[in-house]
């Protein structure tokens, strides 16, 4: 019997339980896709680190070096589990042609090597440890897309030409996040280019498990070993690896959120609205004995099935859907070792959103205990006019949140003034002068030749240097500063304001925080001569080189100098394209090693993916809100002319034409539609960036704040809102004309 009325109750409200199953089916399925998402991406990245045995420690260095000291420190030091030097021969951008395409605009550093023979493996597209023959060249696989290359084309460095063997998979650089990108050649061959480009070398470190990366780069740093570059760490590089695709996925994750309040919001106010109108048959059932908790259980078993067919249904769709959105994933990491643990994550995610679900299912049938027989034979509960209105309200609310909220995120990484949140000022252009001998004396004559040209409008250069910091309890650590004028291109500051003179000094944001210091805190930078108070002056945002930088107006004394960067900003009237490539030809003439580029092609290059895969999401959630939206003002119109069916069809019999009946509808859902859209753009704009605002923050990003789009948030938005709204109510109203004028007459006579 019970099955039965399951039965009879599932197909006597077709639209309540399709509307369910539909909310259900949604919640799941964003929820299973984020799930999936973020298992393949991190199982993909970590399988590609354990394949290429990625190393924990890595200082890069440009200069002379003693493999011996270095041997020597090894060998002594416990945490040392194995240990290499290999040589990256840097390239000038424009003696690399791939397939006859020059990456002299890329804003990469690219170069060769040959593969390691102890860890830090390149790998094929099947993640194995390749070898290449003399004249073979295997190409980055982030480049195979992006130039349109396949095996057999050609790639010519200078006068020398390769045939591309393949495409490798680099644990270290193969995000675009990461600066550089390694080719790999034979042995023979690099001996024949070594001439043609200026050798680095990446000391690289494996650790025993357990072992603190960061109290062994202060050793290393301590031994006074070679460290004239950049130190990259283990995790630093799993971040970089998993940070472009990890934007993406936390937008659905958002969204996740946002469908699944939606989903308790409306299936709570369905069930009620059915409680209602099943209030003599549950008086009934009370009335010949049946218990409270039996009449709650044929409810819940309804909605136990119900969810149970949505999260097959969300599960199934996450899966396929994943296969495609993880395409990129996979060509720029592999495979995932992992087969089965994706899904039984998506699994256990989808339980958790439809156990949420279900519980506000059961703590609402609560009603049923409230009710008497007496009171639900004869009794009639008000009207839930003001219930529904705020319904529609909140559910119209939240899905122009859902639209503008990514949206906004879009709009911000991709315009200008982003490049504030780089811990790069807002310029038209940045030279690189680096991978060179004697980096002060061209970065001097660089500026002379900047200084005498009319057409820039203004230029600082910027100096990099590595210095040591001994912090209040007495602990040491290495930190590269930039050195120079940072009022000229100021970036981002979340606090203070940038230094200005020597004593001071500004931390990016994730330094600060690793280290505990905060605005007015010191610290000491070691000189020869001794060690120097500086006082922290500023927290800037800084999202690249791991979002760990300083910058400081002058040093206390003159370090090894890594590298330097000149930002230039032109007359108005000047052609930037052309001023670009007159000097690129200025600095080959010179001698100068300088990558020169825009600063936005710098930043589409550096997160064009990221911001390819926002767009993505951010138009998954408007095509998911819109159909959020539909469906659930469908639904509300349907119960509002349930409601009024008495009334309707009164109005019929008095003569009020069935157009009239569905304009008075229409009117009656303006402030509804008005007051939802004022609240979602409000909330999408101030709510959404403080949200937005708190993911970048773990990314390096503070003091963050929204650059909005007004025509899309106050135009696009809210105009695909009111018509999608102006569809719904329509579908929905269109029962209006199966109600006939008698029925108001019947049961009357």
């Amino acid at each position: 019997m019970r099955k039965r009325m399951i039965w009879n109750d599932i197909m006597g409200n077709r639209l309540l339980s399709v509307t369910t199953w539909v909310f259900m089916a949604a919640s799941a399925f964003l929820f299973g896709l984020t799930c999936f998402l973020s298992v393949t991406l991190l199982g993909s990245v970590n399988t590609l680190m354990e394949e290429a045995q990625t190393p924990d420690f890595l200082q890069m260095h440009t200069g002379e070096i003693s493999e011996e000291e270095l041997t020597r420190f090894a060998e002594t030091n416990p945490d040392v589990r194995a240990f290499q030097v290999l040589r990256f021969l840097n390239l000038e951008n424009g003696t690399i042609f791939l397939n006859g395409q020059s990456l002299s605009d890329s804003t990469q550093d690219n170069g060769v090597c040959v593969q390691s023979e102890k860890f830090d493996f390149l790998l094929d597209l099947e993640n194995q440890v390749m070898e290449v023959s003399g004249g073979e060249i295997y190409v980055p696989v982030c480049y195979r897309q992006e130039y349109d290359l396949h095996t057999g084309d050609r790639v010519e460095i200078g006068d020398t030409s390769f045939e591309i063997a393949g495409f490798l998979r680099d644990s270290q650089m193969n995000s675009k996040m990461a600066s550089s990108k390694r080719f790999l050649v034979s042995e023979a061959d690099y001996m024949r280019l070594q001439k043609k480009g200026s050798e680095e070398y990446l000391i690289e470190f494996l650790l025993e498990n357990g072992a603190d990366v960061g109290v062994f780069a202060t050793e290393y740093t301590d031994a006074g070993l070679p460290a004239n570059g950049p130190a990259i760490t283990r995790p630093l590089i799993l971040m970089m690896n998993a940070l472009s695709d990890g934007l993406m996925i936390l937008v659905i994750l958002l969204a996740s959120f946002v469908l699944v309040l939606i989903a308790v919001l409306c299936i709570r106010f369905t069930l009620l609205t059915q409680l209602e109108k099943d209030r003599k048959e549950i008086g009934m059932l009370k009335a010949i004995g049946i218990s409270k908790r039996d009449i709650r259980r044929i409810y819940f078993i309804k909605f136990l099935g119900l969810s149970g067919l949505g999260a097959v249904t969300g599960l199934a769709f996450a899966a396929l859907t994943e296969k495609v959105v993880s395409s990129h994933m996979q060509e720029l990491y592999g495979p995932s070792q992992h087969t089965v643990i994706p899904l039984l994550v998506a699994s256990t995610g989808i339980l958790l959103t439809e156990g949420i679900i279900l519980f506000s299912i059961r703590r609402t049938l609560k009603h049923i205990e409230r009710l008497s027989a007496v009171e639900a034979l004869i009794g009639q509960q008000e009207r839930r006019k003001i219930g529904q209105n705020l319904i529609v309200v909140l559910v119209i609310g939240l899905g122009v949140f859902l639209m503008i909220l990514p949206q906004n995120l879009l709009s911000t990484i991709s315009s200008s003034a982003f490049v504030t949140y780089m811990g790069i000022g807002d310029a038209d252009i940045r030279m690189d002068i680096r991978q060179t001998d004697d980096i002060a004396g061209k970065t001097e004559q660089m500026e002379r030749i900047l200084s005498e040209d009319t057409r820039v409008k203004r230029f600082v250069t910027l100096q990099t240097s590595t210095c040591r910091i001994t912090l209040p309890d007495g602990s040491s650590e290495k930190m590269n500063v930039e050195q120079g004028d940072h009022t000229i291109f100021p970036v981002t500051y979340a606090e203070g304001a940038a230094p200005r003179k020597k004593g001071e000094i500004a931390l990016s944001y994730l330094c600060a925080e690793e280290l505990g210091m905060s605005v007015g805190d010191t610290l000491a930078l070691s000189a020869k001569d001794g060690e120097y108070e500086y006082r922290i002056c500023g927290i800037y945002s800084d999202i690249t080189n791991g979002g760990k930088t300083a910058k400081a107006a002058v040093l206390p004394t003159e370090g090894e100098l890594m590298w330097s960067i000149c930002y230039v900003s032109l007359e108005d009237q000047v052609e930037k394209e052309s001023w670009i490539l007159e000097y690129k030809d200025i600095a080959s003439d010179q001698g100068i090693s300088a990558q020169t580029v825009d600063i936005q092609e710098y930043v589409e290059d550096t997160y064009g993916q990221t911001v390819r895969e926002v767009r993505m999401a951010a138009r998954v959630a408007i095509l998911m809100a819109i159909l959020v939206i539909v469906v659930v003002v469908i639904l509300f119109t349907r119960l509002f002319i349930a409601r009024d069916r008495y009334d309707i069809s009164l109005q019929k019999a008095i003569g009020i034409a069935a157009r009239v009946i569905r304009t008075s509808y229409i009117v009656y859902y303006i402030p509804v539609v008005f007051i939802g859209i004022v609240a979602g753009v409000l909330s999408g704009n101030l709510l959404g960036e403080y949200v937005a605002g708190i993911l970048l923050k773990s990314l390096g990003a503070t003091g963050f704040h929204f650059q909005i789009a007004p025509w899309i948030v106050c135009g696009c938005i809210p105009g695909f809102t009111v018509a999608a709204v102006l569809c719904a109510i329509l579908i929905g109203l269109s029962e209006v004309k199966y109600i006939k004028a008698y029925e108001c007459c019947v049961g009357k006579e």
